[in-house]
């Protein structure tokens, strides 16, 4: 899976605007620190769910330590679950391929 893949599919299932500008620090945090920590050269560079969820990390301590607001830790959970459920399902159909 590409990153561009991850992020469109990110977007549909979560209605976050993840590929469009957007106000939203948070979720523009979101998109870098995957892009960042996945070291990639280009948007349609492959990406592994340990690389994803990984990169995820630091934001979850921050949050964890009692930065952030609330609305922010829940479209993190949130967007960390659909990154588990669009693998999987990418799995299910490389599987059936």
């Amino acid at each position: 899976m590409t990153y561009t893949d991850l992020i469109n599919a990110l977007q549909t299932r979560t209605g976050y605007p993840l590929l469009s500008s957007t106000n939203d620090v948070f979720l523009t945090s979101v998109t870098q620190m995957i892009y960042d920590w996945c070291a990639l050269n280009n948007p349609h560079a492959t990406v592994t769910r340990a690389a994803v969820v990984n990169s995820l990390g630091p934001l979850r301590r921050d949050f964890m330590a009692g930065n952030g607001t609330a609305a922010d830790f829940h479209k993190l959970n949130q967007i960390i679950e659909t990154i588990d459920a669009i693998f999987d399902d990418d799995y299910v159909r490389n599987q059936q391929a």
